[in-house]
């Protein structure tokens, strides 16, 4: 009886704690970031119903309708999916263009090398560059999904 106890507690503990509130934001470099936790200029994109979201602290140059939380409407959460959809989209093309590049640089190289102590070359071996150079076709290919 404690053993199914305990596994329900357990249980219902990651239950509770898997649903939570989500902010997304801009950070300085341009790239949206996704959180738990409340950050200056963020905006709630999906609300725990059983969690009251902080009232953020007044921001002196944002306009106060970016900082509140908005009511779970579905026009705005069909707003948000498809902002959320194209921030994947774009981290995918993202991550795809930069596998495609290592894997044309490494192809055109003759010779690939390793940053030595001292900012040294050490130049592996061909059938260390071989495995490389497959690596990174199995990553572009991951990426990429060709």
């Amino acid at each position: 009886m404690i053993r199914i106890l305990s596994i329900a507690v357990i249980l219902l503990g990651l239950a509770t704690a898997a649903q939570a509130d989500v902010y997304r934001w801009t950070d300085a470099h341009g790239t949206v970031q996704y959180s738990d936790k409340w950050v200056p200029g963020s905006t709630l994109i999906k609300t725990d119903k059983n969690h009251v979201a902080p009232s953020p602290a007044p921001a002196t140059s944002a306009p106060a309708s970016s900082t509140t939380p908005r009511s779970p409407d579905p026009v705005s959460q069909q707003q948000d999916q498809r902002a959320v959809q194209q921030d994947v989209a774009k981290s995918k093309a993202d991550q795809c263009k930069q596998a495609q590049e290592a894997y044309d640089k490494a192809v055109r190289s003759r010779r690939i090398y390793k940053e030595g102590t001292g900012g040294t070359r050490e130049y592996v071996s061909d059938a260390e560059a071989d495995a490389y150079r497959v690596k990174l076709f199995n990553d572009r290919k991951q990426a990429c999904g060709n």
